[in-house]
């Protein structure tokens, strides 16, 4: 299959830019809504609404994690297949030295952090 023409390229990066971005917003205004539940009712909730909390707290976390990476991974896939215009410039060559990898495991520990740190909550209330 051909690489991508640069307008191409452009379009679907910003894409998966705008996936990523999406992700953690969601991510995060989840995790802040769990929380003020967790905060303001699990010290008084039954055994079934802290697991309903719990539930809700892992889906999150396994969304998070799971499609900021592919979304990342993406991001990555398209930085080695870029074309030639653009990966032959200083900024092309400057991005393939991002360690995305790194990134990527940050990412992911802090997200899970998030959801342990509410499910010790939900299990402490």
């Amino acid at each position: 299959m051909a690489k991508l023409t640069a307008d191409q390229y452009v379009t679907a990066t910003a894409a998966r830019l705008a996936h990523v971005t999406q992700t953690y917003a969601i991510t995060f205004f989840a995790s802040i809504a769990t929380m003020f539940a967790i905060l303001a009712y699990a010290s008084s909730a039954g055994l079934a609404a802290r697991f309903a909390l719990a539930t809700i707290v892992v889906s999150i976390t396994a969304y998070g994690v799971l499609a900021a990476k592919a979304a990342l991974d993406d991001l990555k896939a398209m930085l080695d297949d870029a074309v030639d215009d653009f990966s032959g410039s200083s900024f092309g060559a400057h991005l393939k030295q991002i360690p995305t990898a790194l990134f990527t495991g940050t990412s992911t520990i802090l997200i899970l952090a998030m959801g342990v740190t509410q499910l010790w909550a939900i299990i402490s209330a």
